[in-house]
């Protein structure tokens, strides 16, 4: 794929800019948290553009939380010059519907609307189709490879779980590999950053689990920035001892103190919460860029983010819990 000029995205950049505006922080998340009610949440989110929402009046957070995503993505696409620059930021949720139909498929069942996403770069009902009828003609080499793989690994072992492996990685190679031919440094870093937050939290899990490190290797994803080996030695040893090894990948804290609480309490939260921190850290450096894709896609994920938190919010108002316990485990937004 052709790199684009940069003024071609100069209606784009300018578009997506006036919604930048939009974007909520940290005070404005925390306001959120401390409406009395989902109602009266309703009304503070108004001020940031999201819609009178039937959805949060019912209590149905996921409801609305589908809704917003829906109009992330046809903002996005409905603006980009060319669909398909970033259409790999949708490849999880393709692979996410493939791994739906398989599971289906093996209780005997149709795939239910309540568990595939809308959202993907490829219909829906079209994945349900071509997967139930291996129909490989429109699908990527990657993911049709990956898709006999799966069954025929499960045909083999009978464990559900290898499914989710071989897609896991097959989606994030072809990531990889379609944010490659963008040659945008930026987009690049972003999924090589994404692959080793995701081989972090597996490599705390299985450690948590005392899984074998031949566990890991199965489920670790290759092209991050951090080596293998360096799991693989450290395997052994605490998070806590392993945070001067991370660090100069960025991940010092994360090893430091959210393998503390790990370690202490066996919560989780707080390790995954700085892995997305680091990740948006990343992120951030597309707000200095004026012009071209990196801006939009930098938004993007900001976006999504923010919708995740909301989704975290809502759901802790939903449940009655603690403003301080929701406060704590929200993400770092992107302004």
């Amino acid at each position: 794929m052709a790199k684009r000029k940069t003024d071609e995205y100069i209606f784009a950049d300018a578009f997506i800019g006036c919604f930048s505006r939009n974007l909520m922080t940290r005070k404005d998340l925390s306001r959120v948290i401390a409406s009395r009610d989902l109602d009266a949440a309703d009304v503070i989110l108004k001020e940031y553009g999201y819609g009178d929402s039937q959805d949060l009046k019912n209590g149905d957070v996921e409801a609305f939380i589908r809704r917003e995503q829906n109009n992330l993505f046809d903002l996005i696409y409905n603006t980009l010059p060319e669909r398909k620059e970033l259409a790999f930021m949708l490849f999880p949720f393709d692979y996410h519907n493939i791994k739906v139909c398989l599971k289906a498929e093996i209780l005997g069942v149709t795939p239910d609307d309540n568990y595939l996403i809308s959202s993907g770069d490829t219909d829906m009902m079209k994945t349900v189709v071509m997967v139930k009828e291996r129909n490989y003609d429109f699908m990527p080499p990657l993911m049709k490879d990956a898709i006999k793989e799966a069954t025929d690994l499960y045909g083999r072992s009978g464990d559900p779980q290898d499914i989710d492996i071989v897609l896991d990685k097959a989606c994030y190679r072809q990531m990889l590999e379609a944010a490659e031919e963008t040659d945008e440094e930026f987009l690049v870093t972003m999924v090589k950053t994404k692959i080793d937050t995701l081989n972090l939290k597996a490599f705390a899990r299985l450690k948590r689990l005392k899984k074998p490190w031949a566990f890991l290797q199965r489920v670790f994803i290759d092209g991050g920035f951090i080596p293998w080996n360096l799991f693989m030695t450290g395997y052994e040893e605490s998070l806590t001892q392993l945070a001067d090894k991370f660090a100069p990948y960025g991940y010092g804290d994360v090893m430091a103190e959210g393998g503390k609480l790990l370690s202490e309490t066996g919560q989780f939260w707080l390790f995954e919460k700085l892995c997305d921190d680091r990740l948006m850290a990343e992120n951030r450096k597309a707000k200095y860029e004026l012009f071209g894709i990196n801006p939009i896609a930098g938004y993007w994920y900001g976006k999504e983010l923010e919708i995740d938190n909301l989704r975290l919010i809502l759901t802790g108002k939903l449940l009655d819990a603690p403003a301080e316990a929701i406060e704590e485990r929200v993400r770092e937004p992107y302004v």
